[in-house]
């Protein structure tokens, strides 16, 4: 994505992680920050004063601060935007009308601009005003009632997969309407690229896709099954000698393979998992049976057996032991990021370059002379802007 220039007016996770995968392909990413700062400048915890929630999302920008509430800021994020590509923010529907950067205004100011709103609930309908935090569209959506432990609550997601999975979509979106602008070659008339509304809510529903498909077709109320698969098993986690391994069958072609590596070639005959739906019914009876029989012998013995045979398996890892683990160094899991005092690091893109050199996450206002540089701006306004928050006119 050289080349690309992206007006990042985000905050907090949903916005600031879609412009950071941007930035890891190569984009070049302003962060438009107000002079307080993205708010999440202030979650713990801390690093040498840098909060990693923010230094994790934030890698490969450039900062610049300005007060959008005065008209000279709005001027020059104006100025900026007709320099760029891709705007994206994550703000409440209306505040960038008020902005100057309603739909009809940018279009003004920059016809081949993609423009990408995220927000809980859409740009337009009876829910678009409310405020939206993951939890409350986990809740919302569904999420939360199809997580947790076997005939328990609801839980949620142990991760924020309601921002995440709305970044991602973004980024999609926003690479497609890039290919539709770029393959067309002007943005004149009904080849000017669309607004991109994205809704947390919306994207958790597409990834209930098979919670949904078997309500809407066979009337089928997903709950919380703890870590087992709806429609198949055995698939979940099973305690060995020493520690939790998980298993995870495919179907029925893998269900002899299974039971003769595991030493209990007797249950291929037995009528209770003589298929798929039969061994389902009665998961239960099976799990007592595995449970018991797994006891017997360490983690180890177990995985030897099954990844001999095929069988798709693992130890049940943490945070920890996969970060200490060598795959994580063969996977390149991991970027390195150079910082004032010493470097950091951070999950990789698994779709960006190995080796690419990622930047730390900017300080506030770091690269205000550097980007009014290049708008255009004179030294002695820019001398001016570094006195206090940007209210220059254009």
């Amino acid at each position: 994505m050289k080349g690309i220039r992206v007006v990042d007016l985000t905050s907090v996770l949903s916005g600031p992680f879609c412009t950071w995968l941007l930035a890891s392909l190569g984009a070049d990413v302003i962060k438009v920050e107000n002079p307080g700062g993205d708010v999440a400048r202030t979650t713990p915890p801390f690093v040498d004063g840098v909060s990693l929630y923010f230094a994790s999302v934030n890698r490969n920008k450039r900062s610049l601060v300005l007060d959008l509430k005065s008209e000279g800021g709005k001027a020059v994020l104006h100025r900026l935007l007709a320099t760029a590509d891709v705007f994206v923010e994550n703000m409440r529907p209306g505040v960038r009308d008020r902005l100057g950067c309603g739909d009809a205004e940018l279009e003004a100011i920059n016809p081949r601009l993609v423009r990408a709103s995220i927000s809980g609930f859409g740009q337009s309908g009876s829910l678009s005003d409310r405020p939206a935090y993951d939890i409350v569209v986990q809740a919302m959506s569904g999420m939360m009632s199809i997580n947790g432990p076997l005939g328990g609550p609801a839980t949620r997601v142990g991760f924020s997969v309601g921002d995440i999975s709305a970044a991602l979509f973004t980024t999609i979106g926003i690479l497609q309407r890039l290919y539709q602008r770029d393959a067309r070659g002007n943005a004149s008339g009904a080849d000017k690229p669309s607004a991109l509304d994205v809704s947390m809510l919306g994207c958790q529903w597409v990834c209930l896709e098979n919670a949904f498909a078997r309500f809407l077709n066979a009337g089928i109320v997903a709950a919380p099954i703890g870590s087992r698969h709806p429609s198949m098993t055995p698939f979940e986690p099973y305690p060995t000698a020493d520690r939790d391994i998980v298993i995870g069958l495919g179907g029925a072609k893998d269900w002899p393979n299974f039971c003769a590596a595991i030493g209990l070639p007797e249950l291929t005959d037995d009528p209770r998992f003589a298929d798929d739906e039969t061994r389902l019914h009665n998961r239960d009876g099976l799990d007592e049976i595995l449970g018991g029989h797994f006891r017997q012998q360490p983690a180890r013995h177990w995985l030897g057996l099954l990844v001999e045979r095929g069988i798709p398996c693992s130890t049940v890892e943490n945070v920890q032991s996969i970060a200490e683990s060598p795959i994580s160094s063969e996977y390149a899991a991991f970027s390195e990021v150079a910082t004032a005092n010493g470097a950091m690091r951070f999950a990789r893109n698994p779709i960006a370059p190995r080796g690419a050199i990622e930047s730390a996450a900017p300080a506030l206002g770091q690269h205000n002379g550097e980007i009014l540089g290049d708008l255009g701006y004179s030294a002695a306004e820019i001398a001016e802007f570094e006195d206090g928050p940007c209210d220059a006119e254009a």
